[in-house]
């Protein structure tokens, strides 16, 4: 005789987990017929196994999609750190750089004298050299640029 599942039966550690166990089950009319279709489709051999299939189907779906889901949450979770952490050693970065350019500053401004006038006409001079060459500043040319300026006309 088949043993029913009930919970006693399911918490009973001398039945395998691959024994059998008979279960009653309620299912619409629509259902058995997808069943019996699921049997030729799959090369089954009964309902029970179509419904095995069926839920360890449906197990390894929802499993999956929690997993998913906790890898997608560990994961946007890391890459805020990655990226607050990068953002700020750029910033402690730019800190230091705009230190040093503002002490380069003032001593090429002590050596030079230059009025306000000749600064601004060299800010906006930087500015369009900046813009045009998109960041990528090259110290020869600069340095051609300014023995032409230089030149008598």
């Amino acid at each position: 005789m088949k043993k029913s599942a009930n919970k006693t039966l399911l918490k009973d550690k001398t039945v395998s987990e691959n024994e059998k166990l008979k279960l009653s089950l309620y299912i619409e009319k629509e259902a058995i017929i997808k069943a019996d279709t699921l049997i030729e489709l799959t090369n089954s051999i009964s309902r029970n196994d179509v419904i095995e299939k069926a839920v360890d189907f449906y197990f390894g779906h929802i499993t999956s999609q929690l997993s998913q889901d906790y890898l997608c949450s560990v994961f946007g979770q890391k890459m805020e750190g990655l990226v607050g952490g990068l953002g700020t050693r750029v910033a402690r970065g730019n800190f230091r750089y705009a230190v040093e350019m503002d002490i380069l500053s003032k001593m090429v401004a002590s050596v030079l004298h230059l009025t306000g006038d000749q600064y601004s006409k060299l800010r906006k001079k930087s500015i369009d050299e900046v813009k045009r060459t998109n960041g990528t500043v090259d110290i020869m040319r600069s340095m051609s640029e300014n023995e032409l300026d230089s030149t008598p006309e």
